[in-house]
């Protein structure tokens, strides 16, 4: 039986949803040192970062594709990683799965060029989402090892959407319970963060999670906390 087949269609949209909402933004890029390069590399990657916003997500590939040729003449290894994440996020919106996986693999699997640990475990937490979206759940917990791995509090920053992808996780797999309490652990972190994305995401696993477990009205009050925030986000 295929992956796909095992996932009821609720399973489905919620997979959908929430990698929308696990995207979250583009990685940005801190100045290093101002030679003429990096300095070229930065203001590429804020063009491309302005056409992502403006849904410009075949200009901002092109751009996040410049700033990446300029940081690998400089070798800068974080510089790099940023904009093949970014990338990645761009092949993603412009429905290129393929370039979206490859961009992160240059990364993952890299023995030549030494990244950052947080930004391999935010590669590692990109290709779960791409997994989870394409209903690979076995593959999005393998990645999901990975990027908690790699994922070294405070510098990585990730925790909470870790979280959120591993309560994703366990609601696929019918662990409800499970997912209910990772859910609740990622909203607590998230709220702590003042990730607020984060946080009506972990409210719809929350959701799903009592909904499955009979409990329908704190099921209801969980989607209405985050349907509060996505109005507040979208002001």
């Amino acid at each position: 039986m295929a992956q796909s087949d095992r996932l009821p269609p609720v399973w489905r949209a919620l997979v959908a949803a929430g990698t929308f909402a696990l995207l979250g933004a583009c990685s940005t890029v801190a100045p290093l040192r101002p030679a003429p390069q990096r300095m070229q590399a930065i203001e590429a990657n804020k063009q491309a970062a302005a056409l992502f916003e403006r849904a410009d997500y075949a200009g901002a590939v092109a751009k996040y594709r410049e700033a990446l040729m300029l940081e690998r003449a400089i070798e800068n290894e974080d510089g790099i990683a940023i904009n093949l994440i970014n990338l990645s996020i761009g092949y993603q919106r412009l429905g290129d799965r393929g370039a979206a996986h490859a961009a992160l693999r240059e990364m993952i699997g890299s023995s030549f060029v030494q990244f950052p640990a947080r930004r391999i475990a935010e590669a590692a937490f990109r290709s779960a989402v791409l997994l989870l979206e394409a209903e690979d759940v076995p593959a999005a917990a393998t990645a999901l090892v990975r990027a908690r791995e790699a994922c070294v509090e405070p510098a990585c920053g990730l925790r909470g959407r870790l979280l959120n992808v591993q309560a994703q996780i366990a609601l696929l797999d019918k662990d409800f319970a499970g997912a209910r309490a990772l859910a609740e652990q990622a909203l607590g972190i998230n709220r702590q963060e003042g990730e607020a994305a984060e946080q009506a995401n972990a409210l719809r696993l929350m959701g799903a999670a009592l909904l499955e477990l009979e409990q329908a009205d704190a099921a209801q009050r969980a989607v209405i906390e985050a349907l509060a925030i996505d109005k507040g986000l979208a002001q």
